[in-house]
């Protein structure tokens, strides 16, 4: 049977798909045992056994059915399947306590772990309800022990056995919890790292080519402008050779912290392209923007003159801008784009770097 863990903040189609066929199931399940039930149970007690079931837990079992087509089932889901299980075991012992008041008959209470167990490991009760549901559980069936000696003499064996049982199943929801948070925790370190750049923190270029395509394929649809940028730090080499890795590492993070403060809106999409290269996708600017936008990036490396004394075209390091600016439609595809945009570069440093040079429009396609 599948288990369902209800998480609010992710929960797919397939996933409610899965709850409710469980939720199916285990109104299926109490018609199964129904039958069983009906061989065992005296006659005097079919009418009340029949009630029990039939009208007051099949119908807990499909309102909670029910309840899981409202639109916000997610933001109440723990507590209705809390109480949905709490209100099916207290039946249970209510059936329990008229079968020994109408006719001495102590009817077994392992559905009590059934039910439980059903909402522990079925539902995903979290361990703050499941362990809820153990108290009250215990609690319940203590003071029903206490109201009738429904099993004699194994009275406080039984007391023991439910609770214990109940600790067991609530200890192994907590320790289940604790395994799918350090999972999940795993699997968004390993995004983390799959995605992004570890020196700087930006999109690698595997996540930043992704993210950009889906950003292209938008605009192309809308009929928006976008930008291109390729950014690469001028002279890289002879400042690496000449200051060590550390201070090049700390200049690539630089460059990396200058672009988010120019690039601050969320559908600005930032990428180390490889070593000292960086690449910026941003839509919807007109000219006057990105022109501003790559002045700011080179005032900011003016701003921090950071020494490269061998660099033949200044003291100070700096970075080269090429752009490509126009309508996804007139180029095809996002590598036109980006092509236009690494010959804009080439020609920035051909101009002496430190610059930045827009590429010339392209004709529509």
């Amino acid at each position: 049977m599948p288990t369902v863990t209800i998480d609010p903040n992710y929960f797919s189609p397939r996933d409610m798909l899965m709850l409710r066929l469980s939720i199916l199931i285990g109104g299926v399940l109490i018609s199964l045992f129904m039958i069983g039930d009906l061989q065992m149970v005296p006659e005097e007690l079919v009418d009340a056994y029949v009630t029990n079931r039939a009208f007051v837990q099949l119908p807990i079992v499909f309102a909670l059915l029910a309840s899981s087509f409202h639109r916000r089932f997610l933001q109440f889901s723990q507590v209705a399947c809390f109480l949905a299980i709490l209100g099916l075991v207290y039946t249970n012992y209510y059936f329990i306590h008229v079968s020994w008041q109408l006719a001495a008959f102590s009817f077994p209470y392992e559905g009590t772990f059934l039910y439980a167990f059903f909402g522990f490991f079925v539902f995903g009760m979290t361990f703050r309800y499941a362990l809820c549901l153990m108290l009250l559980s215990t609690a319940g069936f203590i003071c029903l022990m206490l109201l009738d000696s429904v099993y004699g003499d194994r009275t406080f064996m039984n007391v023991g056995f439910v609770a214990g049982s109940l600790f067991i199943g609530a200890i192994g929801r907590h320790r289940l919890d604790q395994l799918l948070g350090a999972l999940k925790s795993a699997n968004e370190q390993l995004i983390t790292l799959s995605t992004t750049d570890g020196l700087t923190g930006l999109s690698n270029r595997r996540a930043f080519m992704g993210e950009s395509e889906r950003l292209f394929a938008l605009l192309r649809r809308s009929g928006q402008l976008m930008s291109v940028f390729m950014i690469d730090l001028d002279h890289f080499k002879k400042f690496n050779d000449s200051y060590g890795h550390q201070e090049g590492d700390r200049a690539i993070r630089c460059q990396a912290d200058i672009l988010r403060a120019v690039f601050k809106r969320e559908t600005d999409i930032l990428g180390r392209y490889g070593g000292e290269e960086f690449i910026v996708v941003a839509p919807g600017d007109g000219k006057n923007d990105f022109e501003r936008q790559a002045a700011q990036i080179l005032a900011q490396w003016q701003a921090l003159a950071m020494p490269n004394e061998d660099s033949p075209s200044g003291q100070s390091l700096s970075c080269s801008i090429g752009i490509c600016h126009g309508l996804p439609t007139d180029y095809g595809s996002l590598e036109n784009m980006i092509k236009a945009a690494d010959e804009a570069l080439y020609s920035a440093k051909e101009k002496g770097r430190g610059t930045f040079v827009v590429a010339e429009p392209a004709r529509p396609i």
